[in-house]
């Protein structure tokens, strides 16, 4: 095994360790604990400094923790600096619990898409130009795993939009319980959109957070709206509606559970 093998497998907390005391046991020179510890990962070696006392000096010295340290947890090579008595294992102990911390699971959504009913307005020029609601069932494929749900509308469908101008349009998206317990607006938006290509017009608005101490802190996520326009320079149809829930920090949609773990923070009473 590597010194720089990974220590995400094992859980527990380094500065619980201590030296035991196993007084019958034979000791090993010092010169062969060296040899032997530079050959263990981080989890090994923090099991073998609990053996005894002269295991616990040989297995926590900075020479071996270190460059296991610096090659887990560079950014937190910094704390050095300011105290350069800390020992490195207290460091890489550190740094896995807050790596341990970041990975813990999120619990499952209380809510699911079958719960929703996702409802969409379109206005043209302040005149209702399509409605559209729809059942979660409706558009959980259970393939994509995201956030993003496409609404398409056939030649047929009595809701077909026509407009010959694409600016002075107006979107409203709302996501409501069924039930018709709550409800939460997740976009107002008007203007032209942001065209993308030559035939979708896409709007979007930064999401407020969960949290009720501050008006004014956002949820990193942002709603996403695109309309599909097909047609020439005269008559435009709107053929189809995107939906979407897009992180702000990597600009990519996020997995149907992140939000719905949003949403719930929303649609559900605060003590449920």
């Amino acid at each position: 095994m590597s010194s720089s093998s990974s220590s995400a497998s094992f859980s527990f907390s380094f500065s619980t360790l201590s030296p035991a005391k196993h007084p019958s046991n034979p000791l090993l020179p010092w010169e062969v604990l060296l040899l032997i510890s530079q050959h263990l990962n981080p989890k090994t070696l923090a099991i073998a400094s609990s053996v005894c006392k002269p295991w616990f000096i040989s297995m926590s010295h900075d020479h071996l923790w270190k460059p296991i340290f610096l090659s887990h947890y560079p950014s937190l090579s910094s704390l050095h600096l300011v105290d350069p008595t800390i020992p490195y294992r207290r460091l890489f102990a550190l740094g896995y619990l807050a790596s341990m911390h970041r990975r813990r699971d999120h619990p499952e959504p209380r809510i699911s898409l079958h719960d929703l009913i996702l409802t969409v307005d379109v206005f043209h020029n302040d005149a209702r130009l399509l409605s559209i609601a729809k059942a979660g069932e409706e558009l959980d494929d259970g393939r994509s795993g995201v956030f993003r749900f496409d609404v398409c509308i056939s030649d047929d469908d009595d809701r077909v939009a026509m407009i010959e101008r694409e600016d002075g349009l107006k979107v409203a998206w709302t996501v409501v319980s069924k039930g018709w317990k709550a409800a939460f607006f997740m976009m107002e938006g008007k203007g032209n959109g942001k065209l993308v290509g030559r035939n979708e017009r896409w709007f979007s608005e930064e999401l407020p957070s969960p949290g009720r101490c501050s008006t004014t802190l956002t949820s990193g996520l942002a709603a996403e709206l695109g309309l599909g326009f097909c047609g020439g320079d005269g008559k435009r149809v709107l053929e189809k509606v995107s939906l979407g829930l897009m992180s702000v920090v990597s600009w990519r949609y996020v997995s149907v559970d992140d939000g719905l773990r949003y949403l719930q923070h929303f649609l559900l009473p605060s003590n449920a």
